[in-house]
């Protein structure tokens, strides 16, 4: 159909003498016809060093978890992954695909280098990755990041000596490109554009909920009052039994320790200010412990999946997408407990959210709950002291 298009043109355009030459060079040209539908490339990487090679080190080093850990993934995702064969190319395999959204969500760097490991074209890659990042959002989100046994996680916090305690929250900063709108909105304190990652996790440092998607300019307290946890922690649901500890005549629901930037609440603690008495700074201290195991959460975390210590190179409606697979997937190692084996050198960096000025409440109420819950612990943990040494 098109050759005989082109033809009728040139008969016209030859029916002008001005063009009778032109016309009759151009009807001599032989047509062209591609020979690839893509630049070939060896995938020999993959097929038969990857897959028939490589040890289990060289597995947790690359893809921070195993093969089997991976194939199980692979079987997980094959319903929203898998491709229709045609006519015209093989579709990759899901395993393959998945390898891809993995490498890169563990190995930053420019899409032509996984292009070159895999054997595909760039732009195969960075469709792939968002592709899988999509579907471990969709498929996986509610299997890995929940509460679990609230009981266990409660005496995890009591071991490392904050009782009744179900969860620490805290956020970070992760890097990203320029938004193509309202770019300034995202521009954080530090002077780069960011996305704001809050997290809640248990005491080993598994998210149990997350919070995704706000820019960097916005206060961690103002993300976390507009978040579900604070819902359900309002609600007095986050713990099925929502069980009351008494000391006195005082009564302490299960709480989430965080630092001073967040408001406090009978269900939230966060630490004294200002010059304080020996009891108040043994409270800090030891909420201080407690609140720990986020911080080194947000470190495994950006260790492993080490697009999260740069700039995270993905469109802006992406992001989420991209660091909610980050945070499925460092549940699924944690619960594993495959180790980090880094051996890039350090972080590019960790921006973990410090001490900032306490968010204005107007809620007179709930201050004089959570203050007389917060008097009560620490007045448990003073006179308890002796008995965590």
């Amino acid at each position: 159909m098109h050759r005989r298009r082109r033809m009728l043109f040139l008969q016209q355009l030859a029916q002008d003498s001005n063009f009778l030459v032109l016309g009759i060079e151009f009807i001599r040209l032989p047509a062209v016809f591609r020979r690839y539908w893509v630049c070939p490339s060896s995938k020999d990487w993959w097929e038969n060093l990857v897959l028939k090679v490589w040890n289990y080190e060289r597995w947790i080093e690359s893809f921070r978890m195993s093969r089997a850990m991976l194939f199980e993934i692979v079987a997980e995702l094959t319903p929203a992954l898998q491709r229709n064969q045609t006519a015209m190319r093989e579709p990759l395999s899901v395993a393959k695909r998945v390898a891809i959204g993995i490498w890169k969500l563990a190995n930053p760097g420019f899409y032509k280098n996984a292009a070159e490991q895999f054997g595909v074209g760039r732009s195969t890659v960075g469709e792939v990755f968002v592709e899988v990042c999509l579907a471990m959002q969709l498929v996986l989100l509610r299997r890995t990041v929940y509460l679990g046994d609230y009981q266990k996680v409660m005496d995890g916090f009591a071991a490392l000596g904050f009782r009744g305690a179900c969860g620490a929250t805290d956020g970070t900063h992760i890097e990203i490109v320029c938004p193509i709108r309202q770019g300034n909105d995202f521009i954080n304190r530090k002077n780069y554009y960011s996305m704001i990652l809050q997290g809640t996790m248990d005491h080993t440092g598994r998210f149990t909920h997350i919070d995704v998607g706000w820019s960097g300019r916005d206060h961690d307290a103002h993300v976390f009052r507009n978040s579900s946890v604070f819902e359900a922690m309002d609600a007095g649901v986050f713990c099925p039994s929502n069980e009351v500890w008494r000391i006195g005549d005082v009564e302490v629901p299960p709480f989430i320790v965080a630092d001073g930037a967040y408001p406090l609440q009978k269900w939230l603690m966060k630490p004294y200010g200002g010059n304080v008495e020996p009891p108040q700074a043994h409270f800090n201290y030891c909420l201080s412990r407690a609140r720990n195991v986020v911080e080194r959460a947000f470190g495994r975390l950006k260790s492993r999946w080490r697009c999260l210590s740069g700039r995270l190179e993905v469109a802006e409606e992406n992001v989420p997408s991209v660091i909610t697979a980050c945070i499925i997937l460092h549940n699924i190692c944690e619960a594993r407990g495959y180790a980090i084996i880094n051996r890039d050198g350090p972080l590019n960096r960790v921006t973990l959210a410090t001490l900032g000025q306490a968010y204005v409440n107007n809620e007179n109420e709930r201050l004089a709950e959570g203050t007389e819950v917060r008097d009560a612990i620490c007045t448990y943990l003073w006179h308890n002291r002796e008995l965590r040494r």
